[in-house]
């Protein structure tokens, strides 16, 4: 059946990224443990027309070195550096390992994310013929919905939500709206100029999260972050230009040049006494007003 077929080719791209490099051999023997093995060998003809259909519906080359007949993924570092063709073989490599311990469900937990499936095709069509997209969306703070017309730049993806960024027909200021707030949304026939020296890299490249805050500079920020942390700061960076500049038995000195923004102070609070700002001293002040306005809920007990 083709969604066999489909997952078949799920499976080798995976399974290709995953191993780096590897020969049909060597294939065919992680084959054989897969939950799609249907008792047969890949034949290499096989294999090669599976490559096509692969390079088609995914936009990745799997290429054999002659050399020693090993075959992987072929890298395209001009597609935004790679960064988005990773996440996205990254992606379709967890699900599909996922689908393969469906019999574990009661013993693997996984994380809630709002849905916003209904409306990214919609969108990702919009962003590919540069159309306008007309949507309601009601936003957490407030009760009414609202009705918007965006010329639509680019999607960004922030802690388990999707997010538009785009600008309104009647307004210069860029906006961004979370997707899975959007209760319908339709792409109108009007397209408009995309302006070629937007990124949405370039626009997010100094700051920490969705948010975009005007009259907010980029600053250099030195964190001191107790050595329990750490590791986890070295394995998963805040932000691209993290520095760990001191260590110590007990703490290391990290370095940013960012903004920072109110995501970014939710960050450094959610890491409580493990963090401390030291400079610039107006960001370590404004984390020290934000614990002092903390203290004053919890130094009185509730009525």
């Amino acid at each position: 059946m083709a969604k066999y077929l489909f997952a078949r080719y799920i499976w080798e791209l995976t399974t290709i990224y995953r191993l780096k490099r590897v020969t049909l051999k060597e294939l065919n023997e992680h084959w054989s443990k897969c939950y799609l093995y249907d008792g047969k060998d890949i034949p290499r003809r096989t294999f090669d027309y599976h490559r096509k259909e692969i390079e088609m519906l995914f936009n990745l080359n799997i290429v054999c070195d002659k050399r020693d007949n090993t075959y992987h993924v072929e890298d395209d570092s001009s597609f935004q550096n790679g960064e988005l063709r990773r996440w996205l073989v990254n992606s379709v490599a967890v699900s599909s390992i996922v689908r393969q311990a469906e019999d574990l469900e009661n013993r693997i937990a996984l994380e809630h994310i709002p849905s916003s499936e209904p409306f990214l095709p919609d969108i990702i069509q919009a962003l590919r013929e540069n159309k306008i997209i007309t949507f309601n969306y009601q936003s957490f703070d407030r009760e009414i919905i609202t009705c918007h017309t965006l010329m639509p730049y680019a999607l960004k993806l922030f802690r388990q939500r999707w997010y538009i960024v785009g600008k309104p027909l009647d307004n210069d200021k860029i906006l961004i709206f979370a997707t899975d707030r959007i209760s319908t949304l339709s792409v109108e026939q009007q397209t408009f100029k995309y302006p070629k020296d937007f990124d949405i890299n370039d626009y997010y490249h100094d700051s920490f999260g969705i948010i975009i805050e005007e009259g907010v500079s980029c600053e250099h920020i030195v964190i001191k972050v107790a050595s329990s942390q750490v590791k986890y700061l070295r394995t998963l960076p805040l932000h691209s230009s993290q520095q760990e500049t001191t260590i110590t038995p007990d703490y290391s000195l990290f370095e940013y040049d960012l903004k920072p923004t109110y995501d970014f102070e939710q960050e450094i609070l959610s890491h409580r006494e493990d963090f401390e700002v030291l400079t610039p001293i107006s960001f370590r002040d404004r984390i020290k007003t934000i614990i002092g306005e903390m203290y004053k809920h919890y130094s009185i007990d509730p009525e």
